[in-house]
């Protein structure tokens, strides 16, 4: 009881600092769970780390990934900033890996901390503050970016971070959080810029003009377009000058890698798809649902059809109505903002690369904000509406009505639905809480990779550092990350933004379908000299004339001509030259994969030439 007591007490005289520590509280637990998960197992990596991490191994070990172009392409497309956090963690003898394990929970805070002190700036109620931080924490902890520490990981704290300088017009934190982004994740720049500048030019009064001739916002924004451009432009030369530029709108329409069923399709998907999912869609959040309560605040708002009568429905206090009118401007130019980029994306595409990365983190921060804010004056006005209940029960007989008591609404059938109402809203609150907190459900959407071969990859990685391995099987993608050595080409791996990169990966990708399928063992023997490669990968139903159908990655492609040419040969009844050494060759295998040493095939192709 006198816990109790003192939780009350505390609570009543220090409203911010109890809903600010629930707010870290809710962060701790998801980020702990996820963290505990990270590290249960051996062979377990997030998706995006096997592109962006692995290599950065490198740092720690540089005999790892020796002459390997896919390293070298992958590390030069990183953001400075970003590298120079890893190198700082190496440099202290942490590994990128796990290092990348503990560092979402670290941005998880930082997020939730700035986050909530944005609310507070907009809606100065700590529980409100509260609100807001739980919906956005589940949402990023459900998603594959934060738990990623990937280059988007950042967007979330630096973002928040950038809107609560915004808000409180602090100029030097304004243009740290910008040149932080640039040197991160450029693409989020622009939504910054924006943001900015429309918050600027935006007066309460309406008189632009007034605003405009004041000297401080120019040097702001002038100094903003100038801090970006130092922290992007020498990157983008830097890339451009190994890689060239990015393909063009009209190459990539040619391309089946950018078409349906192609791994970054873009032209030739439905509508809806196009406009709402992919590279190309709004990208909204989906999850927890109640995100899209949000969209309903701005017409609460309004003085006659939603303050007025929702107000007097859920009896809230027509004070708050001026509360949400700054809420609404800061929604207003963040949607704003980052609809209007997302078209000029389309516009330009794909000058300014993906047209839903200016959407996708921008709209789950605003809708947080937005359904935050109005899930707790709806639980404001429940709350109110159950204390007037208690009240009224505990009043005397002849000043129930005075409490507007359901005593007297009992005997005309209306206390049934009060009640029910209360109950609802006790339920609902119960289920946004606890539901996305279940650990299953939100480590599900974390895009967690599980390695299923551990003998493969420790054979592997028993091998010297410079040994190449080529695979056509899936698994290649996971070769880097558990057994840290290099494969001659992957499917997550051949990324088709840049040429010059690209087409290197394609020459890799034919040689190696040309190592599986061709009948001349002389032509698999002499491939595998030319490629450098030392082991084989091979899954055992390479041969069979549906494995190649199931492989989307080469269907879709630039090289499907010659993918349809060896379905076709499988079909007829073709058998490999490769088929014929499996049994000789094999040094390991397990479950449907085998590892073959290309000096067995060679040798074994040299007797059969005799």
């Amino acid at each position: 009881m006198q816990l109790l007591s003192w939780v009350r007490s505390f609570a009543w005289k220090s409203p911010k600092i109890l809903w600010f520590s629930l707010s870290l509280l809710v962060c701790l637990y998801y980020g702990f769970i996820s963290l505990q998960y990270s590290l249960s197992q051996a062979y377990l990596i997030q998706d995006d780390a096997r592109l962006h991490l692995v290599w950065l191994q490198q740092l720690l070990d540089p005999e790892l990934f020796p002459q390997d172009p896919i390293a070298q392409y992958y590390q030069s497309i990183q953001g400075v900033g970003f590298r120079a956090i890893y190198q700082a963690a190496a440099g202290l003898g942490v590994s990128p890996l796990l290092f990348a394990r503990f560092l979402p929970l670290l941005l998880g805070l930082v997020t939730t901390i700035y986050f909530f002190q944005v609310t507070l700036v907009l809606f100065p109620n700590p529980a409100s503050g509260f609100c807001t931080t739980l919906l956005l924490n589940q949402n990023i902890w459900f998603k594959d970016d934060l738990i990623s520490a990937s280059p988007r990981s950042f967007v979330y704290p630096l973002f928040c971070a950038f809107l609560y300088y915004a808000l409180r017009r602090s100029n030097l934190p304004i243009l740290i959080t910008i040149g932080l982004m640039g040197l991160i994740y450029p693409q989020l720049v622009l939504v910054q810029i924006g943001f900015l500048m429309l918050q600027l030019l935006w007066q309460e009064q309406g008189r632009v003009a007034a605003v405009v001739q004041r000297r401080s916002n120019w040097g702001l924004i002038v100094g903003a377009l100038g801090v970006a451009a130092v922290t992007i432009l020498p990157f983008q030369l830097k890339v451009s000058g190994m890689y060239g530029s990015i393909v063009s709108a009209a190459q990539m329409q040619q391309m089946p890698e950018f078409n349906v069923g192609g791994r970054r399709a873009y032209f030739g998907v439905a509508p809806l798809q196009f406009m709402f999912a992919g590279a190309s869609g709004l990208r909204f959040p989906l999850f927890p649902p109640i995100l899209w309560l949000g969209w309903a605040l701005p017409f609460w708002a309004l003085p006659f059809w939603g303050w007025g009568r929702w107000g007097r429905v859920l009896n809230w206090d027509r004070s708050q109505r001026s509360m949400l009118i700054p809420t609404l401007r800061v929604l207003l130019l963040l949607a704003g903002v980052s609809i209007g980029l997302w078209g000029l994306a389309h516009l330009l595409f794909p000058q300014l690369y993906l047209p839903s990365r200016y959407t996708f983190y921008s709209l789950r921060i605003g809708m947080a904000l937005a359904a935050g804010i109005g899930l707790f004056l709806i639980g404001q006005a429940s709350w109110q509406q159950w204390q007037q209940w208690l009240v009224g029960l505990d009043a005397p007989e002849g000043e129930r009505s005075r409490h507007r008591s359901p005593y007297l609404l009992l005997q005309s059938g209306l206390a049934g639905r009060r009640k029910a109402g209360i109950g609802f809203a006790v339920v609902c609150g119960l289920l946004i809480g606890i539901v996305p907190a279940i650990p299953p459900l939100f480590l599900s959407g974390q895009g967690w990779v599980r390695g299923e071969y551990p003998a493969i990859y420790q054979f592997l990685a028993q091998q010297p550092n410079d040994q190449l391995i080529g695979s056509l099987a899936l698994e290649a993608d996971n070769i880097p990350a558990f057994a840290a050595r290099s494969v001659l080409v992957s499917r997550e791996l051949a990324l088709a933004y840049h040429l010059s990169f690209y087409q290197q990966m394609q020459a890799r990708v034919i040689a190696l379908l040309e190592i599986h399928y061709s009948a001349d063992l002389l032509r698999v023997q002499s491939l595998l000299q030319n490629q450098g490669i030392d082991f084989l990968l091979v899954d055992r139903q390479f041969a069979h004339p549906d494995y190649l159908p199931q492989q989307d990655w080469l269907v879709h492609s630039s090289f499907q001509a010659q993918v349809q040419q060896y379905q076709t040969d499988l079909s007829r009844g073709q058998v490999p030259a490769l088929s014929q050494v499996i049994d000789r060759c094999t040094v390991l295998s397990e479950n449907n994969l085998i590892i073959l040493p290309s000096e067995c095939i060679i040798s074994y192709s040299q007797k059969s030439s005799l």
